[in-house]
C-alpha cells in the first residue's frame, strides 16, 4: 500500500524502462543493411501494384508497361530514382522515335531489327542516357516486331504508359520513408575491426613451431573477406552521400570524413595483415628458428589487440600499443643477425600498422554516437514554434525584471 491508501502499486523506474529496453536491444540487433534492403524491396513491390491499379483506372491500352517501368525506376536513393527515371523516359523517346524512323524508311524486316538495335546501342553511349543504351535497344526491336510502326496511338500510348510508372515509382520512393543509406554504411562499418580481429587472433593462435605453410592459406582468405566488406562499405558509403541528394527528410548523415578516413585505415592493416602472412609463410617454407621470447610476446600483442577490439576496450588497446613499443626498442637492441631482425622488423611494423587502425576504429566507435551520425538538414515546425514561445516568455521576464512592475511583450501594444 502506498501512503494515502489507494491501494496502487508503485511501479519503479527500472520496471517502467524494462520494455523500452527491450526494444532498443532489438532494435541494435537489427542489420541496418538488411532493414533498408527490405524496406526497398517492399516499395518495389508497392510501386508495381499501384502503377497496375493506376494504368486500369486510366484504361492504358499497354497498361503492362507502368509497372514494369515502375519497378525499374525505384532505386537506393531518390536522387538515383530521378536520375534513372528520366534517363529511362528519354531512352523510350528515342527508341520509340527510332523504330519509327526506321520502320518508315526501310520496313520491318531483318535490317530494321539490326539498325535498330545498333543504333539504340550507339545513342546509348551518350552520357545523359549511357545507363538506359539496353533500354533503347531492346524498346525499339519490340515496337518493330510487334507491328506498332502504322499505330500512332499505340507508339504514344507506349510513352504515356512509361512516364506513368516513372511518375509512380519516384512518387513511392519519395513518399514512403525516402532511403538514407548512411545507418548501413555505419553497421557495416563496424562490423570490420572485428573481422579483421578474429583473422588476427587465427594468426597468433598459429604461429608455433610446427607451423605448415599451407596453413597460412586460410589466413589469406579470411584477409580477402575482410577486403571484400571493406569494399562494400565504400559502395554504402558512396549511397550515403548520394541518399541526402533531393531527399525530403529532414535529417542527413554526418560524419561520413570519418568514415572514409576509417575505411582508409582498415585498407592500410589489410595490406599489413596480407604482408603478415607472406611474411611467416616464407619464414615456414625456410624452416626460420625463431626466438622463443619473440613469438611468445607477438602472439600476445596480437591476441590482446583482437582481444580488446571485441571488448571495445580502447585502454587495452592503449597498453599494448606500449607494449609493443617496448617489444621493437628491446629486441633493436638486441644481437640479431641481419636477416632475422629484417623479418622480426617486418612483423612489427605491420603488427604496429593492424594495431593502430584497429585502435582508431574503436575510438571512432566510441565517439560516433547517434546524434554526431545524422544532423538535422531543417528544424522541425514544431521544434521551432516551441523556441519561439520559450524566446518570447524570456522576452516578457526580461521586460518585467527592468520595469520592476509590468511584464510587458515588446511586440504588442502598451
Amino acid at each position: 500500500m502506498v501512503p494515502g491508501g489507494y491501494g496502487h502499486r508503485v511501479v519503479t523506474f527500472r520496471e517502467g524502462r524494462r520494455p523500452r529496453d527491450r526494444a532498443r536491444r532489438f532494435v541494435e540487433r537489427v542489420d541496418p543493411v538488411r532493414v533498408v534492403d527490405l524496406v526497398q524491396t517492399v516499395k518495389t513491390a508497392l510501386a508495381g501494384g499501384l502503377a497496375w491499379w493506376m494504368a486500369g483506372v486510366f484504361d492504358l491500352d499497354q497498361a503492362f508497361l507502368a509497372p514494369w517501368a515502375a519497378v525499374l525506376v525505384v532505386h537506393e536513393t531518390v536522387y538515383k530514382t530521378v536520375s534513372r527515371g528520366s534517363q529511362q523516359v528519354a531512352a523510350t523517346f528515342f527508341a520509340v522515335f527510332l523504330a519509327f524512323g526506321l520502320g518508315i524508311t526501310i520496313g520491318t524486316g531483318p535490317w530494321a531489327i539490326g539498325l535498330v538495335i545498333l543504333v539504340g546501342y550507339l545513342i546509348g553511349q551518350l552520357r545523359w542516357v549511357k545507363e538506359e543504351a539496353g533500354t533503347i535497344a531492346t524498346t525499339g526491336l519490340v515496337v518493330i516486331a510487334t507491328g506498332s510502326i502504322g499505330q500512332t496511338d499505340l507508339l504514344a500510348s507506349r510513352l504515356i504508359d512509361t512516364a506513368l510508372g516513372v511518375v509512380v515509382g519516384l512518387a513511392v520512393n519519395l513518399v514512403v520513408w525516402p532511403p538514407l543509406r548512411d545507418r548501413a554504411a555505419w553497421s557495416q562499418t563496424e562490423q570490420l575491426p572485428s573481422e579483421l580481429g578474429a583473422v588476427l587472433r587465427d594468426v597468433a593462435g598459429g604461429i608455433g613451431a610446427d607451423l605448415d605453410p599451407h596453413d597460412v592459406k586460410a589466413w589469406i582468405r579470411g584477409i580477402r573477406k575482410v577486403d571484400v566488406h571493406i569494399d562494400q562499405a565504400w559502395r554504402l558509403l558512396w549511397q550515403a552521400k548520394e541518399s541526402g541528394r533531393m531527399n525530403p527528410r529532414r535529417s542527413q548523415p554526418t560524419g561520413v570524413r570519418e568514415l572514409r578516413k576509417v575505411l582508409h585505415q582498415l585498407e592500410q592493416a589489410v595490406a599489413d595483415s596480407l604482408s603478415m602472412a607472406r611474411t611467416v609463410a616464407r619464414s615456414a617454407e625456410n624452416r626460420t628458428d625463431w626466438d622463443e621470447s619473440f613469438r611468445e610476446r607477438w602472439r600476445e600483442v596480437a591476441r590482446g589487440t583482437a582481444d580488446a577490439v571485441d571488448a571495445q576496450d580502447v585502454p587495452r588497446l592503449e597498453e599494448l600499443g606500449e607494449e609493443l613499443s617496448r617489444m621493437t626498442e628491446d629486441f633493436s637492441q638486441s644481437s640479431l643477425e641481419p636477416e632475422v631482425w629484417r623479418e622480426y622488423g617486418g612483423l612489427l611494423m605491420n603488427l604496429r600498422n593492424v594495431h593502430d587502425a584497429l585502435t582508431a576504429a574503436v575510438q571512432w566507435n566510441h565517439e560516433a554516437t547517434p546524434d554526431k551520425r545524422r544532423s538535422k538538414r531543417f528544424d522541425d515546425p514544431r521544434e521551432m514554434l516551441r523556441r519561439e514561445r520559450q524566446a518570447g516568455v524570456r522576452g516578457r521576464r526580461l521586460s518585467a525584471g527592468r520595469d520592476g512592475y509590468v511584464a510587458r511583450d515588446e511586440h504588442t501594444e502598451p
